[in-house]
């Protein structure tokens, strides 16, 4: 792997109550390399994302052993310096573009204004680099998009302008967060081959956090498989798809619909639900889903998650 952009190790996230949410995650992402993160929902995969860039609630405590951007030490910053080194050098694509763009403010302010907060440029620099890059994303007719308010938007061109304003400050990573989730097919298609296409223009790294392991297995480097708050598996793509060690990750796979499969059998499902408590105890939290339990399942796991090909189970 190339020189590390991003250095997470030993994140555990907890609630007011002491409920573990994410626990003793670790994860690097090399400059230019795409990896994908993949698991059910409340596996962890957001509140992860949301740890790394700082937006965790007032009410979770995160504790980490190691937090490196860039050569960076967040963890050794105050909040504020931590704001301007994440703003700067991350850009985030979310799910929800409508909890992301003020309904109140034309774009031309919510792109612009935090490329001149960052000190990147005045404000009409901003509004200039923000006009390329919405062409450059597909938008026909930026000058109409930088005028308008988020509801005069269709979805997909909003979500082309949140690639756009992650784009704005030339960060060195860029998470996105299902940022197709709310797209239909087509436009699907259409945003996710360009947020691709940018990735090689740019060199930038990327963290994408999806629910579609088909465009995962397309697009990305390494893979990181999630289960209730934990790390199970990881591995190059090639690795995980085709030879996956964790009985979740072969599970995950196994549900994907196929062409040639018969129209009149029932498609697979994976029984049970992700477990919302216990998420710090070291035993397997997949045993009680798993075909495969054992009774060692059932004891602390010793593994060796230095492995290049790293899974979270005895089998």
């Amino acid at each position: 792997m190339s020189a590390v952009c991003l250095q997470l190790r030993g994140c555990t996230v907890e609630d007011a109550r002491k409920n573990v949410l994410i626990h003793n995650v670790s994860l690097e992402i090399g400059e230019n390399e795409c990896v994908g993160i993949i698991g059910e929902s409340g596996s962890g995969k957001t509140m992860t994302a949301r740890a790394i860039l700082g937006l965790l609630s007032q009410d979770l405590k995160l504790d980490a052993k190691e937090m490196v951007l860039d050569g960076e030490d967040l963890l050794a910053m105050n909040p504020r310096q931590k704001r301007d080194i994440i703003g700067g050098k991350i850009g985030f694509v979310p799910q929800n573009t409508v909890a992301y763009l003020h309904p109140l403010i034309r774009i031309r302010n919510q792109i612009a204004d935090g490329y001149q907060k960052a000190g990147r440029g005045t404000k009409k620099e901003g509004e200039a680099k923000a006009e390329k890059l919405l062409a450059q994303v597909g938008i026909h007719d930026p000058k109409r998009v930088m005028n308008s308010y988020p509801g005069q938007l269709s979805g997909g061109m909003r979500q082309r302008v949140n690639i756009a304003m992650a784009l704005m400050c030339d960060p060195r990573l860029i998470i996105a967060d299902e940022p197709t989730t709310a797209l239909d097919c087509i436009v699907q298609k259409q945003v996710t081959e360009l947020f691709f296409q940018l990735h090689k223009q740019y060199n930038t790294a990327i963290l994408m956090i999806s629910h579609n392991l088909t465009m995962l297995k397309k697009y990305c480097d390494r893979i990181i498989v999630m289960y209730a708050g934990q790390i199970v598996e990881a591995g190059t793509t090639q690795e995980v798809f085709e030879h996956p060690r964790h009985p979740y990750t072969k599970a995950l796979i196994e549900v994907i619909p196929r062409l040639d499969q018969d129209p009149n059998v029932p498609l697979l499902e994976i029984p049970g639900y992700v477990p919302e408590k216990d998420r710090g105890r070291s035993s397997c939290l997949f045993a009680d889903r798993c075909p495969n339990c054992r009774p060692q399942c059932r004891k602390p796991l010793q593994i060796n998650e230095a492995q290049a090909h790293f899974s979270r189970c005895v089998m």
